[in-house]
């Protein structure tokens, strides 16, 4: 083994150049990679990621990186400031130094990686991360549902750091080195599974670095730091922390230690086990090698940092590759019906609001599903936020869109907020507790298999084993515990396009197609921050229906910013696709009926046909659902004649 070591660094020293990228080490894949991070962290972030960039052009690929870091700063802070700009977006004290929010940058581009990580201090006592990693797990997956949660494994502190010293007196932390790591890793591992998260094990390969009998780190003895005179520094060689320096104060030379970052050393360590997980490919032999550290000494770092990212199933391995399409042997269409009580036991009944299960004669908490294999997937996902519509799954299958349809409170309508509502964000709470089973309205109290979100997880996942050949997988992330909210449209119809819209404000989907709504007139939830970019809202009325000419869709359409993405179109005179607008709207023959107008815009009886017996929506819904969000149209100034204010709160 010792001589196997030794030809790998001989080699090393005959290929690596100091200071200087020579080009990347061989590999089975040529073809170049870009990982673009989001890390939210303090000084142990920037030292792990010091010469993450260098290393990363070196091996040919490319890197983008958001830092949002606080020096000092535990998971506490950095979970406070996103939650003070849920709460208030004015609120300065929820912005980092360049004036940006977390929820902005996590907005900011597709990331594939976000990073969180605990104070140092703090890192071997799990509850110090509760709740606070959950909380931050919460809002980067509700902004970035695309991107893989990881928690940066920070390192144990040099053996020799006077705070073991300290703790030994006040018995508080751990007294030694080996306790330090022993309780951050127990604890990261532990957070990381809470989270579904994978790790970037830095700490290991400190641990494993420093304990090596040849380049691990040997604690000077028996030196009397009085009798040093500057520049002399005791003897700390292959020391990964900064350790003893001297500080210049007042022009006085004085003796200090830091036992907690990391050196060049160091943070070369850190930067090759962060390659090695986000990129999935071995730092040893890469070609960049910082110009003071020793060359042997950094081939050694590269052989501990592959050895750290290659131990333990929660420890990062590139970017997630998408769930391997199953190919179907017998393509055809899969139509499914099943009840929410069936495939999750935990689910409920709320008689006061007729949200029931039914009996096994009469059930009411039937689900649909519909996909078919015949047609090239487009990697998107429908949920229909109200009664099933076969015509409309139909449609979607056609276009290589998988179709769900779910369970959820949708009868409490006409039952709360009444005689109105308290105050005009009431049934926007309602509407989102019905949607996310999270406690966000006093007047109902759902549990979370009761929502609409988690009766879509649970049904996806049953019909992943259901239904292999349908690739239900694909709308799971992090082994199915949680849907992948980027590949899934939002859909309804009136009461139910009206919660599908208020989801969505909250939750990043891929778009919202609102047929016959959103109502709630009012109501100013559709003036929130919105998780899902305004041009990824489309709407679709009759101008006979009720709530057009009420005002309500105009008025709600504006209040989400459609109208930034073009004007008002009549389809019934314009071609697809309608100059790409996300506002349209029908004068089409339905008799004069305010009702039938209502649900002429889905299909069913109530759509009109064209002259040859065809549903003339036909090329205003493959429009709805496939036009791509970034084809906008031109920008208009809110409609003077549609009424804002329905209600006026006290």
């Amino acid at each position: 083994m010792f001589r196997a070591r030794m030809f790998f660094w001989l080699f090393a020293l005959t290929t690596i150049g100091i200071g200087e990228s020579v080009g990347a080490d061989p590999k089975t894949d040529d073809s170049p990679k870009h990982v673009r991070i989001l890390t939210i962290g303090n000084s142990f972030t920037n030292n792990a990621t010091r010469y993450l960039d260098e290393i990363t052009e070196a091996a040919g690929h490319k890197l983008t990186h958001k830092s949002l870091t606080i020096g000092g700063s535990p998971l506490e802070l950095h979970a406070a400031k996103a939650i003070a700009f849920e709460k208030d977006r004015s609120d300065r004290s929820a912005f980092y130094s360049k004036g940006e929010s977390l929820q902005q940058a996590l907005q900011s581009e597709d990331w594939d990686f976000v990073t969180i990580q605990q104070l140092s201090v703090r890192s071997h006592d799990v509850e110090t991360y509760r709740p606070y990693a959950a909380q931050l797990a919460d809002i980067i997956h509700r902004y970035a549902p695309q991107a893989k949660l990881l928690v940066h494994q920070t390192w144990a502190y040099r053996s020799d750091d006077p705070r073991f010293r300290r703790s030994r007196k006040s018995n508080g932390g751990p007294t030694t080195q080996q306790a330090m790591y022993e309780g951050l890793s127990d604890a990261y591992r532990t957070i990381a599974a809470e989270l579904s998260a994978s790790r970037i094990p830095v700490g290991d390969a400190f641990w494993i670095a420093d304990n090596d009998p040849k380049f691990g780190y040997r604690a000077a003895e028996d030196f009397d730091a009085g009798k040093l005179e500057y520049p002399e520094l005791p003897a700390q060689t292959h020391s990964l922390h900064t350790g003893y320096r001297w500080n210049n104060r007042d022009g006085k030379r004085t003796l200090g230690m830091d036992g907690h970052h990391a050196n060049l050393a160091g943070e070369y360590l850190g930067a090759c086990v962060w390659f090695e997980g986000l990129f999935a490919e071995s730092a040893v032999g890469n070609g960049y090698v910082p110009e003071k550290l020793d060359r042997e000494y950094a081939a050694f770092l590269q052989t501990v940092a592959h050895k750290a990212a290659q131990q333990g199933g929660d420890v990062v391995r590139g970017i997630p590759a998408e769930p391997k399409m199953v190919k179907d042997p017998s393509p055809q269409r899969y139509q499914f019906r099943v009840r929410a009580s069936e495939i999750d036991s935990r689910t409920g009944e709320y008689p006061a609001i007729g949200f029931v299960s039914g009996t096994d004669e009469k059930p009411a908490d039937l689900e649909f599903a519909s996909v078919d294999t015949r047609v090239a997937p487009k990697g998107k996902l429908a949920i229909w936020l109200m009664g099933h519509n076969g015509g409309l799954f139909e449609r979607w299958n056609e276009y290589g869109i998988h179709a769900i349809g779910v369970s959820y409170a949708r009868g409490w309508f006409g039952k709360l907020a009444q005689p109105q509502p308290s105050d005009a964000y009431a049934r926007g709470r309602i509407r989102l507790e019905a949607a996310t089973g999270l406690d966000f309205s006093d007047e109902l109290d759902l549990l979370p298999p009761d929502g609409a979100a988690e009766r879509a997880r649970q049904l996806l996942l049953w019909l992943s084993k259901e239904n292999p050949q349908g690739n239900w997988q694909q709308f799971l992330a992090d082994g199915g515990s949680r849907l992948r909210w980027d590949k899934i449209i939002m859909t309804g119809a009136s009461h139910g396009s009206t919660t599908a819209a208020r989801f969505a404000k909250h939750q990043r989907v891929d778009r919202v197609v609102m047929l016959c709504g959103p109502r709630d007139q009012d109501q100013d939830w559709q003036s929130l921050p919105s998780a899902t970019p305004a041009n990824r809202f489309f709407g679709f009325t009759h101008v006979l229906d009720g709530g057009w000419t009420g005002d309500h869709y105009c008025r709600s359409w504006e209040m989400l910013g459609m109208n930034a993405f073009g004007p008002i179109v009549d389809v019934d005179s314009t071609t697809p696709p309608y100059e790409n607008s996300r506002s349209l709207i029908t004068a089409a023959d339905v008799g004069g009926d305010a009702g039938r107008a209502h649900g002429s815009v889905t299909p069913g009886r109530s759509s009109p046909k064209n002259e040859v017996g065809k549903l003339k929506f036909d090329p205003v819904w493959r429009y709805l659902y496939t036009h791509p969000v970034d084809e906008v149209g031109v920008a208009t100034e809110e409609d003077p004649g549609c009424k804002r204010v329905h209600v006026k709160y006290d």
